[in-house]
């Protein structure tokens, strides 16, 4: 007997996006950060341009300060801010609600893969 999971078409869309966005988030944060750490700067400088089209990101914030490192070619200042944005992450208050939420989003993702409901996400 298989599990119908309901809900509006306009819900699902706005979920989908969502989730969409928030992968598109990570993927870009995960190739600049994969830049940084492979000492490539002009990769990095390439995947900051892509991420920072994409997201609103405010020039006094540690991604901001990030973005002004790699314009002024100071790769080793941008790696350490870097470095700092993803300690504080893994340890703030608000990076343990984020990464609830984003398990959360995997773990309904999962379920409605495994209990054979397609799941497409708009791009």
């Amino acid at each position: 007997m298989g599990m119908r999971v309901g809900g509006s078409s306009a819900a699902w869309a706005t979920q989908a996006s969502a989730v969409s966005g928030w992968q598109q988030r990570q993927q870009g944060a995960k190739d600049l950060f994969s830049a940084l750490s492979a000492g490539n700067l002009a990769g990095a400088q390439k995947a900051y341009a892509a991420f920072a089209a994409n997201h609103n990101v405010k020039s006094d914030s540690p991604m901001g300060q990030i973005g002004q490192s790699l314009q002024n070619g100071d790769l080793a200042g941008a790696e350490k801010i870097a470095q700092s944005l993803q300690t504080n992450r893994s340890t703030s208050p608000v990076s343990a609600q984020a990464n609830a939420q984003n398990n959360q989003v995997a773990s309904v993702l999962s379920m409605l893969r495994g209990q054979g409901g397609q799941v497409n996400l708009l791009a």
